[in-house]
């Protein structure tokens, strides 16, 4: 539909506005104030899990109020999928058809295998799949995409070239949180818990305080809030088709306020600057910026500011998660909590919904009390700020007193917000209509590739390396399965195949390049054609200029497989072995191997990168160790011109023992390494306990 809202005075089509919706309030606010469009989430699948969302029950209604105002509705089904999770996806684009959804964003490969059975819907690719440059929106158009969220980190230009590209439309951020890494290439947050961010489950590791070899650091991961409302007719100019406000974890209030300010700047009212927003930024109490737009990437992080003091607990799980006092609930939206201290451990009791789990925590030794938070205070917090859009209303402990460290506390809130997650699972699990036969047929899983005969049981076969390490580990170590060399250029790419002589070579593109970069890529993959090299691809803008220059082609981790489905996906787009989620957990990885109708490989060993950026922080970092008070260690270093955040210490599975879980290649990651050749060449001793990344706890 069209109003008023998409004209400007002089008559020209306006970008669409688009609002956040994290709620049925955050809805009807966004309604009101004037937004084209909102997106939002069901309870699962979608990027920001820890908003309250929407149930099954309430979206189609939720769907028609908007459409009866002429609002559009996007589903956001934007996060990695598990094998038995599929099911569950197909239903949602059951609920999306019959609801008149009008879009719905995507990330994982799985869904485009679906996009035909949905012809109703158009198909968006969401941030989250690291959409940088015009070659990753002309395959997104290949692959029937409709849209595009462009990556955070782009200038003006390179949303201008992005957005030339023709038959795809471009959305754009404007205002909200930014991500310190980009969007879709962040693994801390999964590193440091098993929660991920390609999941929905971020925990926002990168937002506390740092050291920086010992020394500290304040908070230098710690980006500042996007605000755009000044530089709107420069997005304009530059061909975007819709602004995108962030913020489904903030409150009906606040979203009414952006869209307002965002509605008032479309309609040509002149806006001094960053300004206006800074009434919207109050609720972060971060500074704001639009850097990016003018390539400017220093002095993007720091300290926050406008915080309570001396509430790590509320900092920690910010009333971003909650709800607003004010919205409707339904009089199931509680939950009771039990916190017992007597024993050797603490003891833990949270029901929601008839779903009860109990658990138990060590005691930690409390060294700087000003800073410890006392059980009492956490429960009076829990009381006056739901989560998920739960209130807690019977609260019981035999000692308020008792002190928790930070890391403890915050822990225990996310817990409790697991538990409440999983009680709406429980309750939405039906969703039991029954799937077309045609949609059946898409899910029905093939039969597994004989190539993945490879057990955990059996040595790794393949090595991952840098360029500037290939030729050394080369003259050593031979791998019957090859290398993968990252790093590599037109200009030493013979030297290094010369050196492989009969092993095979893969040739890795990285997995983010921008505009700039693109004449690059298509140099170094001539080279490899007439090599005749196998080129490893690692985003959508790669996969398509690997196919045009008519090489052969595998899929690394920039475009992780998760289920059977999307390794299908890929090989349908001319893949020939994929790449296994390095984030999965032993059953989901169990899961997927059963059933992948493709070969595949498993990384079994390395340093991944953490994070992947385009800030700039001072010189003076790179190289040394970023540590925080959970454990993280971690070191900055320069690839492909972004700083990348690899951990001092690998990951190790080479020890582990399982038959179930079968790959055609085993791969120890060498970049970063210290000793490529000795860190090949010593496994895990017997008896060793080394770290094993979520393979031992199940990935949120």
């Amino acid at each position: 539909m069209t109003d008023e809202r998409d004209q400007s005075a002089g008559g020209e089509r306006l970008p669409e506005l688009l609002a956040p919706a994290g709620d049925e309030a955050a809805l009807d606010a966004a309604i009101e104030a004037g937004a084209d469009a909102v997106y939002l989430g069901m309870t699962d699948l979608n990027a920001r899990r820890r908003a309250r969302n929407f149930r099954p029950e309430v979206f189609p209604q939720a769907v028609q109020r908007a459409h009866e105002r002429g609002v559009r509705v996007y589903l956001t089904l934007n996060t990695d999928i598990a094998e038995g999770e599929l099911p569950q996806a197909a239903r949602l684009l059951e609920l999306a058809r019959e609801g008149h959804v009008d879009a719905v964003l995507v990330r994982d490969p799985a869904l485009l295998a679906l996009r035909d059975e949905y012809p109703q819907i158009e198909f968006h690719f969401s941030t989250q799949t690291c959409i940088a440059n015009s070659a990753d929106v002309a395959a997104a158009g290949d692959l029937g995409a409709k849209r595009v969220v462009l990556a955070r980190e782009l200038t003006l230009a390179e949303i201008a070239a992005a957005s030339a590209v023709a038959g795809v439309q471009t959305e754009v951020f404007v205002q909200g949180a930014l991500c310190f890494c980009v969007s879709g290439r962040c693994l801390l947050s999964s590193w440091v818990g098993g929660r991920s961010g390609n999941r929905g489950a971020c925990t926002s590791p990168c937002r506390v305080p740092w050291t920086v070899d010992q020394q500290p650091a304040g908070t230098p991961l710690s980006m500042h809030d996007l605000a755009t409302s000044h530089r709107l007719d420069d997005l304009r100019r530059a061909g975007v088709a819709a602004l995108k406000i962030e913020g489904r974890l903030k409150t009906a209030d606040w979203v009414g306020q952006a869209v307002g300010l965002y509605r008032r700047a479309l309609a040509g009212e002149t806006l001094p600057g960053l300004e206006p927003a800074t009434e919207l930024a109050s609720y972060t109490g971060r500074q704001l910026t639009d850097g990016y737009l003018d390539g400017r990437r220093q002095q993007l992080t720091g300290l926050a500011e406008g915080r309570g003091a001396g509430t790590a607990v509320a900092r920690s799980t910010r009333a971003a998660e909650s709800a607003s006092p004010d919205d409707p609930r339904d009089s199931e939206a509680t939950y009771d909590l039990e916190i017992l201290t007597a024993g050797p451990q603490v003891q833990i009791r949270c029901e929601c919904r008839e779903h009860v789990v109990e658990w138990s925590i060590p005691k930690s030794v409390v060294k700087r009390a000003h800073k410890a938070i006392a059980v009492g205070a956490v429960l009076q917090y829990l009381q006056a700020e739901p989560l998920r859009g739960h209130r807690l209303v019977r609260a019981a402990t035999d000692d308020p007193d008792f002190l928790l460290v930070p890391r403890a506390s915050n822990a225990l809130i996310n817990h409790i917000s697991t538990v409440i997650h999983q009680a709406l699972k429980k309750r939405n699990a039906p969703l039991d209509f029954n799937l077309p036969d045609s949609v059946r047929l898409v899910l029905k899983p093939g039969e597994p590739d004989p190539a993945n005969r490879r057990t955990l049981s059996d040595p790794p076969d393949r090595a991952r390396l840098h360029a500037d390490d290939a030729l050394r580990f080369l003259d050593s170590v031979r791998p019957d399965g090859g290398v993968i060399v990252e790093g590599a250029t037109p200009e030493n790419l013979r030297e290094i195949q010369k050196a492989c002589r009969r092993i095979p070579l893969v040739v890795a593109l990285p997995s983010v390049f921008f505009e700039d970069q693109i004449a690059e890529i298509e140099a170094l993959l001539h080279v490899c054609g007439k090599l005749r090299t196998v080129v490893e691809v690692n985003s959508w803008g790669g996969w398509r200029l690997a196919r045009a220059a008519g090489v052969r082609l595998e899929s690394g981790l920039g475009l992780p497989v998760l289920n059977s489905l999307a390794a299908r996906t890929l090989a349908h787009g001319g893949i020939q072995c994929v790449t296994l989620s390095i984030e999965a957990g032993r059953k989901q990885l169990e899961e997927v191997t059963t059933v992948c109708p493709v070969s595949c490989s498993l990384t079994v060993f390395g340093r991944p990168a953490l994070m992947i950026t385009r800030v700039e922080l001072p010189e003076s970092y790179l190289g040394h160790l970023f540590a925080d008070r959970r454990g993280v260690r971690m070191v900055p270093r320069r690839e492909s011109g972004l700083w990348v955040f690899r951990p001092q210490s690998p990951f190790d599975l080479r020890g582990a023992r399982n038959t179930k879980l079968m790959a055609r290649h085993l791969v120890v990651d060498l970049i970063g390494s210290p000793d490529p050749v000795a860190e090949w060449s010593q496994p895990p001793k017997l008896g060793d306990r080394p770290f094993r990344f979520n393979y031992d706890r199940t990935l949120v």
